[in-house]
């Protein structure tokens, strides 16, 4: 049997059944596998551990590598996957005292069988003598997922009230494929009923809703109870068990992720619970799916860390590592060794104003280069089998016996991502870029996750040498720069904005191949800006703000960072007014052009102001979109988000920390987007929101506002 790996499930906890595409349709195959459990300790004490064990259980000694301990004796436990957590507990109860710690117990067991087997979702695979394997290279960058039906599902019910709720009926089902739409409607039994037959005949892979998690699949499942109908959404006729909602602090900001509503045979994928496919799409999803081997309901779902955690896992596990249960080694430092080494990355302050014919160079994923090209990794840093002093500032040295787990893991997404940018500049295809941002998020991670407490192979030791060789490698760039006759502008991190009389692009362009030779590091040509504008602060006007900027390249391109068009609380009337100044500014070709082009956005902003005072705006364009980082009930603070969240729950709305809520400012306070009906809005609050905007873009060319 062979096909296209589509899904893979835990068959009650005894085995896997893989459900794949072949030539004849989507078929089921149940594949009998133990899962394995690692115990390290004493001999002696392992030794009991084997004779007891052994009775049950399939145990065999072997010797395995553990982080910052080297090569130990160990036992091999092959046991059901139901029963491997509960397994490791029970070591751990009785031997743990002994000085036997278990290992591998926290690898999910659907991303174990996918380790152990080398497969990855939608790779071709084979299976023979009960025995799964790839049947292409799953490094290929060429592989094909035009196999894949995927539908679009949308429901509308019968609100009882502002808002849908469980115990409303069913009004109608909309189903989109390939540019074929299907709605079905009448009674709910029937659209039920013909809705699983739909998804059958037209033999749906992929099913995309927006809401399916928390939400819409939940209540076409209650609409099924009550009307005694088997609704089958997937392929398998077992019942679908959903995960529970959570909520998560992840760099400062607090996010939330609902339970996740699998289906069976086939892929469900809720596109706003999903941050990959709401940045990359579905391309992006399979491609992390397939680098990271997560199966591809979890790969949408999970946070980049997760995901993230799942490449250093499969390192780990393909290079016999044994993976502790806690997390890597506590750093213990002095207050002067804390100042000298937890310093973060470099940057080069900008003089606001308006700069012409600049150029600007990227470091192509500048931590993850380093971190690969050094070999920093938990266990590398400060080993105790090397000496020397490889890091530059902290005097930290660098294991040379030994590849770290996390620069080999991270090797293959960088290489697939810079591979696939430049495909991407070659070809245009969406499909390369769509595939390459979605690795730039797996890499952007490795880096704060190799100083994330809870990470298995990362140190803060680890996590402070990326940053001085960061540090260190922007430094020589400014030097190299200068003495090329360039005067750098500005530096964030890892990009520069350099200026020279009279260059041109190639100047710019050369300028970055001798940057990439001297350093050894990948170094892009973004462009060169026709003129770029950097801002200042708000409350102190002579100061910078870093990555606060606009400009247009000589191309036509536009790009900004850290202004209302990129926040996501910025209404859409407001956004539209920034990207209107932007276009109008981009005509100019002259600092008097520029100056007349700033006088016409005067005048467009004065045309928007218009329109909010004569109510002509529509409720949608005027709403701005907050997160909470709490329950509504613990917020001190009369705020209008808060507000607007305390009228959905009076509402019957369910609201958690991380969820985002849509409003409009009224009069009397806030109200939600959901529940405003017409109702009016405050119009000097949008003004004054359209003149911020306005100010932000216009400050840089008018000195009179």
């Amino acid at each position: 049997m062979e096909g296209w790996l589509l899904d893979v499930c835990l068959d009650n906890g005894n085995g896997v059944f893989l459900w794949l595409r072949g030539k004849c349709g989507v078929v089921k195959r149940a594949v009998g596998w133990r899962a394995r459990l690692y115990a390290a300790g004493p001999s002696a004490v392992l030794r009991d551990v084997a004779r007891t064990l052994s009775d049950r259980y399939e145990v065999r000694p072997v010797v395995k590598r553990v982080p910052d301990a080297g090569f130990v004796d160990a036992l091999e436990v092959f046991t059901p996957p139901a029963e491997k957590r509960w397994l490791a507990n029970v070591i751990a109860e009785r031997w743990g005292c002994l000085g036997v710690k278990t290992y591998n117990t926290d690898i999910p067991l659907l991303q174990e069988f996918l380790y152990e087997h080398g497969l990855t979702p939608t790779a071709y695979v084979k299976i023979h003598d009960n025995i799964p394997e790839p049947a292409e290279d799953v490094n290929n960058l060429f592989y094909d997922t035009s196999f894949l039906r995927v539908a679009f599902l949308d429901v509308e019910a019968e609100a009882s009230g502002p808002l849908p709720r469980f115990s409303d009926g069913l009004r109608l089902v909309r189903v989109r494929v390939d540019g074929d739409e299907a709605v079905l409607d009448g009674c709910e039994d029937e659209i039920l009923q013909s809705l699983t037959k739909l998804l059958d005949e037209w033999d749906v892979d992929v099913v995309v809703t927006h809401g399916g998690d928390g939400f819409l699949m939940r209540y076409l499942r209650e609409r099924a109870s009550a009307n005694n109908v088997k609704l089958r959404l997937g392929r398998g006729e077992d019942r679908v068990k959903s995960s529970k909602s959570f909520s998560y602090t992840s760099y400062g900001r607090v996010h939330h992720r609902f339970g996740g509503y699998k289906l069976n045979g086939r892929l469900h994928i809720d596109a706003d619970n999903s941050m990959l496919y709401g940045e990359t799409g579905l391309e992006g999803v399979l491609e992390v799916a397939r680098v990271v081997s997560v199966p591809v309901q979890d790969a949408a779902r999970y946070t980049i860390g997760r995901c993230m955690t799942s490449l250093q896992y499969r390192q780990a596990y393909l290079n016999d590592v044994l993976i502790p249960s806690e997390p890597g080694r506590p750093t213990c430092m002095t207050a002067a060794e804390l100042v000298t080494a937890d310093r973060g990355g470099w940057i080069l302050d900008h003089r606001p104003g308006v700069y012409w014919n600049v150029g600007e160079l990227d470091f192509h994923s500048l931590y993850p280069t380093l971190m690969l090209k050094h070999n920093i990794s938990g266990e590398t840093v400060n080993c105790k089998c090397c000496e020397g002093s490889d890091i530059p500032e902290l005097g930290y040295h660098v294991c040379r016996r030994w590849r770290g787990i996390v620069p080999s893991a991270v090797e293959t997404p960088l290489k697939r991502r810079l591979e696939y940018k430049r495909l991407y500049m070659e070809t245009g295809l969406k499909i390369y870029k769509a595939r390459s941002d979605a690795l730039k998020w797996i890499l952007v991670t490795s880096f704060g996750y190799l100083g994330y407490r809870k990470a298995k192979f990362g140190s803060r030791e680890a996590h402070m040498a990326v940053c001085a060789l960061a540090r260190d490698t922007l430094l020589k760039s400014v030097k190299i720069a200068e003495e090329k006759g360039f005067k750098v502008l500005h530096g964030i991190v890892d990009c520069l904005w350099v200026w020279g009389r009279d260059a041109c692009e190639e100047d710019y362009r050369k300028l970055g191949e001798e940057l990439e030779k001297r350093l050894g590091l990948p170094i892009g040509y973004e462009g060169t800006y026709r003129w770029i504008a950097f801002l200042p602060s708000r409350t102190h006007p002579g100061r910078p703000v870093n990555n606060r900027y606009f400009g247009v390249y000589t191309d036509g391109r536009l790009k900004f960072r850290g202004i209302e068009l990129r926040r996501s609380d910025t209404p859409p009337l407001a956004k539209q007014m920034q990207k209107e100044f932007l276009e109008k500014l981009a005509e100019a070709k002259s600092p008097e052009e520029l100056q007349r082009k700033a006088e016409e956005c005067r005048e467009t902003f004065h045309k928007y102001l218009k329109l909010v005072y004569s109510g002509a705006v529509e409720q949608e364009m005027l709403a701005l979109v907050r997160s909470l980082s709490m329950s509504p009930k613990h917020y001190r603070k009369r705020l209008k988000h808060v507000a607007a969240a305390k009228k959905l729950e009076q509402a019957g709305v369910n609201i958690s920390p991380g969820q985002q809520v849509s409003y409009i400012v009224t009069n009397n306070s806030a109200t939600p987007l959901l529940l405003s009906d017409g109702q009016g809005y405050k119009e000097e609050f949008y003004a004054s929101f359209l003149r911020r905007c306005m100010e932000t873009v216009l400050q840089p060319f008018l000195l009179k506002l």
